[in-house]
């Protein structure tokens, strides 16, 4: 390759380019000015660097849609976790009026009485009153806005929850209550047989005048079981003049029962004893024309009628 320069400063410079093919072949020029170089070499140097740009723009903005992507995913995992929420708090808040209509039927049923003011203003309402806008409508508001509605509701429903949660407890304690008045109230008949005396004044086996019969009469054959008309506590378990064999039990709500004449017993004093146990079995100690049980119930220490206790 060999080079040439015009001598005249003032004409084009020029780089000639010998090719040549072969030995036998004719040798060619090619003329190119220097000015065409310099703008080949511009051109090309700016296409490179137009090149790293755009290559360099491409992977900033690759990175930034995989970025908007990445967080329009986390939105709308954000949304529908906002949007579960919504409704779990709906689910709660109809629940929460579930409660409160069930309270109220069942003060209403047991004569209970409301609750105090205060705690029937429980704020929360019907199963309708969250909005269901509120949750539908949560792609067209702020979720930050959304979110701390639900906050204070959430709050409110928990104030509602614990005054709730109060009444309901007097309820299950007045249940309870019941329920232990009912196991300790006698309601079975003691022993199976037919009666032979009655509560009231009658004339005396023994004396023949005209005294009050403070129990019932039971006959049964001797050995025949007696068991405990209801649960208590056995105060008394042994032999008493008059009553023979006896055994008296303590039902709580100033309730007591007694169980006399038997040919045995079957408990001792200060033992539990639960409605259905077997006592004692029937007899003729004590003061008695024959085998039968005598039975009393007694409240705040008064003779009543047993037969109101039977069924």
């Amino acid at each position: 390759m060999k080079s040439s320069r015009a001598r005249n400063p003032k004409k084009k410079e020029y780089f000639t380019v010998m090719i040549v093919p072969g030995p036998n072949s004719r040798v060619r020029t090619i003329s190119i000015s220097k000015s065409a170089i310099k703008s080949a070499l511009l051109s090309i140097l700016g296409v490179v660097i137009l090149s790293f740009y755009l290559v360099y723009e491409y992977h900033d903005v690759k990175g930034k849609v995989w970025e908007l992507q990445s967080l329009r995913e986390e939105l709308s995992q954000q949304k529908a976790q906002v949007q579960n929420f919504a409704l779990n708090l709906l689910d709660y808040k109809r629940q929460m009026f579930l409660l409160r209509d069930l309270d109220t039927k069942l003060r209403r049923a047991v004569s209970l009485g409301p609750r105090d003011k205060a705690q029937q203003v429980l704020g929360i309402g019907g199963p309708d009153e969250l909005g269901l806008q509120n949750v539908t409508a949560l792609g067209e508001k702020k979720q930050a806005e959304a979110l701390k509605e639900m906050s204070e509701e959430l709050t409110q429903l928990k104030g509602a929850a614990s005054r709730q949660e109060a009444s309901l407890q007097m309820l299950i304690e007045y249940f309870e209550d019941k329920r232990s008045l009912l196991a300790s109230t006698p309601s079975i008949w003691p022993v199976r047989g037919w009666v032979t005396s009655r509560f009231g004044t009658r004339t005396s086996p023994f004396s023949g005048i005209l005294k009050f019969h403070e129990g019932m009469d039971i006959a049964a054959q001797t050995g025949t079981p007696v068991v405990a008309a209801a649960d208590g506590v056995v105060v008394k378990a042994g032999f008493s003049t008059g009553y023979g064999n006896m055994v008296e039990i303590h039902h709580g709500y100033r309730i007591r029962t007694l169980y006399a004449h038997n040919s045995r017993l079957n408990v001792k004093a200060g033992q539990r004893v639960h409605r259905g146990d077997v006592i004692a079995y029937a007899g003729d100690s004590g003061s008695s024309t024959g085998p039968h049980l005598h039975y009393e119930v007694k409240v705040n220490g008064l003779p009543v009628n047993p037969a109101k206790y039977l069924n």
